[in-house]
């Protein structure tokens, strides 16, 4: 018995994975991965777009959570959600989700906040969790700690991750010098040390800006 029963059929097929070949060829294709960061970054345009009433009234009161997508000049592309709670004066509750364009990395962790000087140094708040990670190869334990400054001129945030991918860390620190912009200095693994420029449209909607040796990078980043 033929494998086709229809021998027209078989032509159609071929002719159909010539011209798929020859716009791969010319054009290129979108790998799954990609097509899903480009959503990612359309729903953050649309997140945009629906929290705009929200941050026009720039009230105190946040729910606390946020976002940010954010490229570089490599075509490298990333999203990040964040989530953040006070239970207390003293201890709170905290989530990262992240989804990376290279090696389809993504992790997700969460765990504990305390200030340990809530009286004296409110601004000062450090935080530890656990979580998973994945990328093409594989999957394991991803564990972070951080360290944050939220001071009224200053903001220092600074994370370490380890675990099944090993070792990374990010310090930013920036200096307010108006309402409206901050400017400071970044370090990332394997980017190394940058000016870091930061606007702040609106309260809660920032875009942010460094320059590595290798690399540019700009991003967006709401809070809501």
């Amino acid at each position: 018995m033929p494998l086709f029963r229809n021998a027209q059929y078989l032509d159609k097929l071929t002719d159909r994975c010539i011209l798929e070949s020859r716009l791969q060829a010319c054009f290129g294709i979108k790998t799954h991965w990609e097509t899903d960061m480009k959503r990612f970054w359309s729903l953050i345009l649309f997140c945009l777009s629906v929290s705009s009433p929200a941050m026009a009234a720039e009230t105190e009161d946040e729910l606390g959570f946020w976002f940010e997508g954010r490229t570089d000049s490599k075509k490298s592309s990333q999203v990040v959600g964040w989530y953040e709670r006070q239970m207390t004066d003293r201890f709170g509750i905290y989530g990262l989700v992240n989804l990376e364009s290279d090696d389809r990395y993504r992790q997700a962790y969460a765990g504990l906040t305390v200030k340990p000087l809530p009286t004296t140094a409110p601004w000062l708040q450090l935080g530890v969790g656990v979580g998973r990670e994945r990328d093409g190869d594989g999957s394991g334990i991803r564990k972070n700690l951080f360290v944050s400054v939220d001071a009224e001129k200053v903001d220092c945030f600074a994370t370490y991750e380890t675990g099944y991918s090993g070792p990374w860390h990010r310090i930013n620190c920036v200096y307010h010098t108006s309402k409206r912009v901050s400017v400071g200095a970044m370090q990332e693994t394997n980017l190394g040390i940058g000016p870091r420029v930061e606007y702040h449209i609106k309260k809660n909607l920032t875009v942010w800006s460094a320059l590595f040796r290798d690399r540019a990078i700009i991003a967006v980043n709401f809070s809501f």
